[in-house]
């Protein structure tokens, strides 16, 4: 049985009239002209089911039995404080626009129920005895006809369920068949707005965010994933059409590469996937994805371009990488990545902060540190087949980036991959960090969504002076 929605009946077209495009200042930022949609309150007597508009109230609690779908033309504005809980493995499909706008004292929730974090490390740690890849329900899949998709201080987890989704556009642009794990976020429109800012994803089968297929204008940004991935897959994957950044974000325990970007699905008239990828903090990724070659920590490749810098890497199973199927290596190689630092508990990571693996062709950057030319031979052939002895940077006195609580090396008897979520490590910097102030800022990242509290994001972080997420001014990611 499906429950109707008791809502205020209204016009939405006559909202949707008042939408103008966004428009540049004289600095070159977004600026947004949209006019965010009026207050219709959203029932939270009765579970939810079928199609959806209107506002979902703060503070309240929404029971959701089997898919929502925000029709073409139609928004759902989400306050602060709301908990959504899905039951019945169901999601939320948007064809129309979300604004999902939590604060940070008051942030939404998308979850189920009943389910307990594991957050601390695990020795031996198996992604099939943690709950965090149950695949409880869906995620957010929006459609080639949605506009907006707006997450503002907002909590996913448990997604991953069968994507089960059939016709229309949704998931065909990304070759994800509906008996497939759903992505916890999916966005293909090449000409709509999709913003993650200061949000969490929490524990996902698939990918956790797909920027796919078509394409889209993006920011992400300020945000924390944790366990994306449960054997394979990415944390945030972009792919043709995705033009935006990739800053100021903190990924633990990806499966494979946290953070991606692939020309793949390139067709006429889709912008090729440009993205700016900086100030990130990287840690333990790429150990849950055994094949040859696969997973790490940033990965562009099929002809992605962008500017890659200030990232923190530590303990990550390769480098940054750049792939073979990159034809546009010459905007890469022209000084456009570099100061991204680099932290090895071992042998076998240190022998991949250039990763010697099939397909890359990444050249050392004389910027990064440690330094390439401390440890690599004067002859050093940076193609696949070369390799190189990296044992002078394991543990590198004086290169530990000096977390404020967070054992390196990591200690207990741990492996890498037995570390999978923040739990109770702080993974700011300490004041004495080697980090601080040696970051690059010379560079204009990519700005292709509004600076709005509605309708974009609400503060562009720009590249920062410290190496990774969290800036010692206390800027960058707030969690």
């Amino acid at each position: 049985m499906k429950y109707k929605l008791l809502r205020i009946p209204v016009c939405f077209s006559i909202f949707f009239c008042l939408f103008s495009c966004s428009k540049f200042s004289a600095d070159n930022n977004v600026i947004s002209t949209a006019v965010q949609p009026p207050i219709v309150p959203i029932t939270d007597t009765v579970p939810l089911c079928g199609s959806i508009a209107g506002t979902m109230l703060a503070g309240k609690t929404y029971h959701i039995d089997c898919d929502i779908t925000v029709d073409t033309g139609k928004s759902l504005t989400i306050q602060p404080g709301a908990r959504l809980i899905f039951n019945n493995q169901s999601g939320l499909i948007v064809k129309g626009n979300l604004f999902s706008l939590g604060t940070k004292e008051n942030p939404i929730w998308m979850t189920v129920e009943g389910q307990t974090h594991t957050d601390a490390p695990i020795k031996n740690y198996k992604a099939s005895h943690d709950s965090a890849f149950s695949g409880l329900w869906k995620g957010v899949a929006a459609d080639v006809t949605c506009n907006y998709l707006i997450f503002k201080w907002t909590h996913l987890e448990y997604t991953g369920a069968v994507a089960g989704i059939h016709g229309s556009s949704f998931y065909s642009v990304a070759a994800i068949k509906t008996t497939d794990n759903a992505y916890a976020i999916f966005f293909p429109n090449t000409n709509g707005i999709f913003v993650l800012e200061d949000s969490w994803i929490y524990g996902c089968i698939n990918d956790a965010v797909r920027v796919g297929g078509n394409g889209g204008r993006f920011a992400i940004m300020r945000s924390t994933f944790e366990k994306c991935g449960k054997s394979s897959n990415d944390g945030l994957n972009i792919k043709a059409g995705g033009i935006g950044v990739l800053a100021y974000n903190l990924c633990v325990g990806g499966a494979t590469n946290s953070l991606k970007a692939a020309n793949s699905g390139a067709v006429a008239g889709i912008p090729t996937c440009n993205v700016d990828t900086y100030n990130n903090t990287v840690i333990n990724s790429g150990y849950r994805n055994t094949s040859t070659g696969k997973g790490g920590s940033i990965n562009y490749e099929n002809g992605a371009r962008g500017r890659v810098f200030n990232n923190l890497i530590i303990n990550c199973k390769y480098g940054l990488r750049l792939n073979t199927l990159t034809p546009d290596t010459t905007f890469m190689y022209a000084g456009n990545y570099g100061y991204n630092y680099y932290w090895a508990d071992s042998l076998s990571v240190a022998n991949e902060f250039i990763p010697f693996t099939p397909g890359s062709i990444t050249k050392p950057s004389s910027t990064d540190i440690p330094n390439p030319n401390s440890y690599l031979p004067a002859n050093y052939n940076y193609l696949p087949d070369a390799q190189y002895d990296g044992s002078s940077v394991v543990q590198l006195a004086g290169s530990n980036p000096l977390f404020i609580n967070y054992p390196l090396p990591v200690k207990g008897g741990y492996n890498l991959a037995d570390i999978a979520a923040v739990g109770n490590f702080n993974f700011h910097l300490q004041s004495s960090s080697p980090c601080r102030g040696i970051g690059y800022t010379s560079f204009s990242p990519i700005q292709v969504v509004p600076t709005d509290p509605v309708f974009g994001v609400t503060t562009f972080s720009l590249p920062g002076k410290d190496i990774g997420c969290f800036q010692l001014d206390g800027s960058g990611n707030q969690h």
